[in-house]
């Protein structure tokens, strides 16, 4: 229905629309598409007339239709443009994930709305993949690291047992030394069947400050424990704050983070204290930060890459997977977790947690 528009060249507007490699709607004054190219039709598996004079709405999820879709049209009609993914709902109950690019213009007494769609399903599908091979590369060098951290124990449960073999005579110090190993293997291959069996996060939009409530008095004993102080201090402006958490599987990062922090410190030091604290953040999706510092003996700036590798460690006796643990929760709990440190101040870890799953624009109008 072009022949609505002010224009003296409709056929040519209209042929030029058709001839775009692209879904083109073309949106009224009162949300409601007045044209349809032919891609479009293709991308929504209709036909032309069953877009014309239909409310924009409808081709959006039924629970984006309040929010979202009013979000769009205001922000493209006061800006001028507006760009961003949806996903978007199709006449026979399918649905895609859409990009869509935005723009307005004066059209009589009201504004125009012309909207360019491309699926990117497929594009998606691929970044998954893409997360999927990033995990895998992640798995191989992993178990290129397993295979040299079991490799001295075998070697040295091999050689006392093959020693003890050739003596009838007791020998307290290679048995001892076998025992030593043998828990070191068993310990390390716990820690690997634990690390792979993590339970996935169940997400929940949650207040920070029952997180705080749930999760503190654990981790202030676990760092009495290790003979240390605890300091807390917590933001007053948190308590109405909501995240995104699985308190079960989150409070697991913090645990591996404490006792990091409890290691960092030197058997020779009079004093530990341990430091938590919980701030607000705003960067992005994130909302706070879960933090916890150590005044020990820090780490070298050429070590800090490292840190969250599996198998990393600058401690004799420890096999360097609590970080590596904390990385991964933190990962999945769509947040992050960032490290500071320097030689001789302490180090401090923080862990952050996202506002919701969802983008303000889906579930705040503007």
């Amino acid at each position: 229905m072009l022949n609505e528009f002010e224009t003296p060249q409709p056929k040519l507007i209209t042929h030029i629309l058709e001839i775009i490699n692209s879904a083109i709607l073309v949106v009224d004054a009162l949300d409601r598409i007045v044209f349809a190219n032919s891609k479009a039709v293709m991308m929504f598996k209709t036909e032309g007339k069953e877009f014309e004079d239909s409310p924009l709405a409808e081709i959006f999820m039924p629970e984006d239709r309040d929010v979202l879709f009013h979000n769009i049209l205001k922000i493209t009609r006061s800006k001028g443009e507006f760009e961003g993914e949806a996903m978007l709902h199709r006449p026979n109950g399918s649905r895609f994930m859409g990009l869509l690019a935005a723009s307005s213009w004066q059209w009589g007494k009201g504004m125009g709305v012309v909207i360019t769609i491309h699926d990117i399903t497929k594009l998606k599908n691929i970044e998954r993949e893409l997360r999927r091979s990033g995990r895998m590369v992640f798995l191989g060098r992993m178990l290129n690291d397993i295979s040299h951290q079991i490799r001295n124990p075998v070697l040295t449960i091999g050689g006392f047992s093959r020693r003890l073999a050739r003596t009838d005579l007791p020998k307290p110090e290679h048995i001892q030394a076998i025992m030593d190993e043998s828990a070191r293997l068993e310990f390390l291959l716990n820690t690997l069947n634990e690390f792979i069996q993590l339970d996935r996060p169940k997400l929940e939009s949650l207040p920070v400050k029952y997180l705080i409530e749930n999760i503190e008095s654990h981790l202030m004993g676990l760092a009495e424990d290790h003979g240390a102080k605890w300091i807390s201090k917590i933001s007053s402006s948190l308590p109405e704050k909501r995240v995104l958490a699985d308190p079960g599987i989150f409070i697991r990062a913090l645990e591996a983070i404490v006792i990091n922090a409890c290691d960092a410190y030197e058997p020779e030091d009079t004093e530990k204290i341990i430091e938590f604290r919980v701030e607000p953040v705003d960067k992005g999706h994130l909302a706070c930060a879960f933090c916890i510092n150590d005044r020990g003996s820090g780490i070298k700036p050429s070590a800090l890459p490292n840190v969250f590798s599996p198998f990393f460690t600058t401690k004799t006796g420890h096999i360097g997977m609590g970080l590596t643990f904390a990385h991964r929760i933190m990962e999945e709990q769509i947040g992050d977790i960032a490290i500071e440190s320097s030689p001789g101040e302490g180090t401090t870890l923080s862990l952050y947690l996202s506002k919701d799953r969802r983008r303000e624009i889906r579930t705040k109008k503007i």
